[in-house]
């Protein structure tokens, strides 16, 4: 069976219209406005989960203006008649995006908000006709819309709109903030970041606080941001975060959803990879997946773009400058964090105390707080079902292992003479192994003081950074023959492949018993099986012993 796959759609009315296929999902709407509603709220979700799709849904489900029925036909949330007589295009809904609001300085992002203010103005000009309103707010309304006021009335406008749309229905408002904190996110490590917090802050604190003309605040982001703010009406949030039990399943794909895409597919043989790319995570206690990974990957498969030389794509990677600001620049800044990223590579967690709403000034103070915001933005997941204050933390899956490898390439690339690099990629491919010991040796020497105490997966994790720059798929800790190799260096074009075990010493004395042993253990252990079958032709198998900045390498024939 083909199906119309849609990965790009994030509004719900368009993805319904076009007939594109949804996993559904409105079962959060009652879940929401009758199981467990609040007058402000935040669904926190890493991003691509489909986050500005529920709000989109939201908004489409709720707006007074629009007519529903038909783009909700036979969904989940029409078998809930209570939800659709009492709420179904029953209330105004304004909706706002900020995922557009930055600039490289403050004035360009405040123009940018002015600019989505006025859009919104423009939205609902036809309050400006009605009897309801008075000439003052109607006045006002429409310097909004020129963008003719000041910072002080823009920070205000949701507010006075709310007020406007009350007047008109006799009904409170509905307000969807999707993506609120992402002027912060794009603001971070800019000199302007504080006056951008304190600019959205206040915003939100004008209808987040008690106000009779506002039914509800519904906001989704990456982080939880604004708690213990100054201003007070953005304390009342209560936080849906992926550590929440609490509406975990709701956004993003279960194990069910993901088997019905692929059985929707025709294609349920594919449930390994998938599983295996792009599966890991753990919502409250939900095992759950990406949405956007999924959807492309089917739907590469579909049309036939999919290689099954190369494998899956890290369609996740790169999609988002808010979350690629929170993850480079963190390597490097303690040993504390340079060991922990080596465990997580190896495929071991790590344990950490775990904070839910960490401002996004503060997230590379520790290390706790660094590894709290990977873990809201989907870098890592939890390695246990249930919250605990110190928690276990591991990388979820092969996709966002990949994305840890390129941070170690993006890390050194500026420390080290790429020509260093290349010549020592080269030299082995060459079976020059005195050549690549020689060019290693001199990154080793640029490289001694990003570490303050060498371990064998220091030298791996350099390693790791360095063919995955050149572009090779990278495999680390592969079980082959009777154990783990420590990497695999793969080029599936060209079918040729570099098995590497590396060891470390203490001392310089015991690296040529080392290099024997390394060779020795490729031999016994059989760890050349795997490849052979997979079909590599050209199989060079090396040995690298490390002692400090100096390094030994033989060929294991």
């Amino acid at each position: 069976m083909s199906i119309n796959i849609g990965a790009s759609y994030d509004s719900f009315r368009q993805l319904r219209e076009n007939g594109s296929y949804y996993v559904d999902k409105t079962d959060i709407i009652e879940e929401y406005l009758i199981n467990n509603f609040d007058k402000t709220v935040l669904f926190a979700r890493p991003r691509r989960f489909g986050k500005t799709l529920t709000m989109t849904m939201f908004r489409d489900f709720l707006d007074i203006r629009q007519d529903s029925k038909e783009i909700f036909k036979g969904l989940k949330v029409m078998d809930s008649p209570d939800v659709v007589e009492k709420y179904m295009n029953k209330y105004p809904v304004v909706f706002i995006s900020l995922k557009e609001v930055s600039g490289a300085t403050f004035e360009e992002a405040y123009n940018n908000l002015s600019i989505a203010i006025s859009k919104l103005c423009e939205d609902y000009s036809f309050l400006l006709d009605s009897e309801a309103i008075s000439d003052v707010s109607k006045k006002f309304f429409k310097d909004l819309w020129n963008r003719s006021t000041n910072q002080s009335n823009t920070e205000q406008a949701i507010d006075l709109l709310c007020q406007m749309l009350k007047q008109h229905y006799k009904k409170p408002v509905f307000i969807i903030f999707d993506e609120y904190d992402v002027p912060m996110a794009k603001a971070l490590d800019t000199p302007h970041y504080e006056k951008v917090r304190d600019m959205i802050e206040r915003m939100l604190s004008y209808v987040c606080k008690t106000n009779e003309n506002v039914k509800a605040v519904i906001l989704s982001g990456c982080l939880y941001t604004v708690k213990n703010s100054t201003y007070t009406g953005v304390n009342n949030i209560i936080p849906y975060t992926i550590l929440s039990s609490v509406f975990a399943s709701h956004i993003g794909f279960t194990d069910v959803n993901v088997r019905e895409v692929l059985d929707k597919a025709g294609i349920p043989e594919k449930y390994g990879i998938v599983s295996e790319w792009y599966d890991g995570y753990l919502f409250g206690r939900e095992k759950m997946y990406c949405p956007w990974d999924v959807l492309l990957y089917v739907k590469s498969v579909l049309k036939g773009t999919y290689s099954e030389v190369n494998g899956p794509e890290s369609y996740w990677v790169n999609t988002s400058e808010t979350s690629l600001n929170i993850i480079h620049g963190f390597l490097g800044k303690t040993r504390d964090i340079n060991e922990s990223f080596e465990q997580l590579l190896a495929g071991n967690s790590i344990e950490c105390v775990v904070k839910d709403n960490i401002p996004y000034h503060k997230i590379h103070e520790s290390g706790d707080n660094i590894w709290s915001a990977l873990l809201e933005t989907g870098y890592l997941t939890k390695a246990v079902t249930e919250k605990m204050q110190r928690m276990p933390l591991k990388i979820p899956n092969r996709e966002i292992q990949a994305v840890f490898r390129q941070e170690v390439w993006e890390y050194f690339k500026d420390k080290v003479d790429n020509t260093f690099v290349g010549d020592f990629v080269n030299a082995l491919w060459a079976e020059e192994s005195k050549n690549a010991e020689t060019a290693l040796n001199q990154i080793l020497e640029a490289t001694l003081s990003f570490y303050h105490e060498y371990h064998e997966y220091s030298y791996h994790l350099i390693l790791d950074g360095f063919f995955t720059g050149k572009g090779y798929l990278v495999q680390s800790e592969r079980e082959s023959g009777y154990g783990r190799s420590d990497l695999f260096i793969l080029d599936p074009v060209r079918m040729r492949c570099l098995l590497i075990e590396l060891k470390h010493v203490q001392r310089e004395t015991e690296m040529d018993a080392a290099v024997k042993e390394a060779s020795s253990q490729i031999a016994v252990q059989k760890y050349e099986s795997v490849l052979r079958y997979e079909g590599y032709i050209t199989r060079l198998k090396y040995s690298i012993v490390f002692c400090n900045k100096k390094c030994l390498i033989k060929m294991a024939n």
